[in-house]
C-alpha cells in the first residue's frame, strides 16, 4: 500500500511540475505531464480502492480518462499512443482483477466524505478544462486544482496519507505557476494597465 502511495505521489508531483512549465504556446511539457498522470493514476487508484475512499476512486477514473485523452490530443503520434496506452491499461485492470478476487472487495471499508468529495469533484472539473485548446479553459483548471489541493492536504494529514499530503502541498505551488504561465500575457496586460492609472 505505501508503495502505491509513493509511487503515485511520484509521478503525480513530476506531472505536475511538466503541467507547469506548459505555456500558451509550448503544449510538449503538457504532453509529458499526461504520461506522468497516467501512471500515477493508476497507482493512486489501487492505493485508494483498497483504503476505501470513495470520492477519490471516482476522481482517479476520470483523471485516467483525462489523462488517457490528453495524450491523445497532445500526442506528436495519436494512434501509436493510443495502442500503448490501451495495451498497458489492458494489463493493469487485469492484474488489479485478479488481486481483487483473491482479496474478497467485501472486505475494504468503502466510505464518502463531504470534503474528499468537494475536493475530488474540483479536480475532476479541472482535469477536463486541462485538456482544452483554449488557454483561458486551461487556467480555470489551475485555479480548481489549486483550492482542491488546499483541501487535500487537510485530507492527507487528517488520514494519515503523508506521500499523498506532500504530493497535494507541492501541487498548489505547480496550480499557482501553470496559472502564471498559462495567463502570463493576460497577467502581464493586467500589470501594465493597472501602472497606467498610478
Amino acid at each position: 500500500m505505501l508503495l502505491l502511495e509513493a509511487f503515485g505521489a511520484i509521478f503525480s508531483i513530476l506531472g505536475a511540475y511538466l503541467m507547469s512549465l506548459s505555456t500558451k504556446h509550448n503544449q510538449r511539457p503538457l504532453y509529458l505531464a499526461f504520461i506522468s498522470f497516467l501512471a500515477a493514476n493508476l497507482s493512486l487508484f489501487a492505493f485508494f480502492l483498497f483504503a476505501g475512499k470513495v470520492p477519490m476512486i471516482i476522481q482517479l477514473v476520470f483523471f485516467y480518462a483525462g489523462a488517457f485523452l490528453g495524450i491523445i490530443k497532445k500526442s506528436p503520434n495519436p494512434k501509436r499512443d493510443f495502442k500503448i496506452v490501451t495495451t498497458i491499461s489492458i494489463i493493469y485492470f487485469s492484474i488489479l482483477a485478479i488481486i481483487l478476487y483473491f482479496q474478497s472487495i467485501s472486505s475494504i471499508d468503502f466510505e464518502v466524505l463531504i470534503l474528499d468529495s468537494t475536493a475530488a469533484s474540483m479536480a475532476i472539473m479541472g482535469n477536463f478544462f486541462l485538456s482544452s485548446r483554449s488557454h483561458i479553459r486551461r487556467s480555470y483548471a489551475f485555479i480548481l486544482f489549486f483550492i482542491a489541493d488546499v483541501l487535500y492536504v487537510y485530507v492527507g494529514y487528517a488520514n494519515g496519507f503523508y506521500f499523498f499530503m506532500a504530493q497535494s502541498m507541492f501541487f498548489i505551488y505547480t496550480s499557482f505557476n501553470g496559472y502564471k504561465n498559462t495567463m502570463k500575457e493576460e497577467i502581464d496586460d493586467f500589470i501594465i494597465r493597472f501602472k497606467s492609472r498610478f
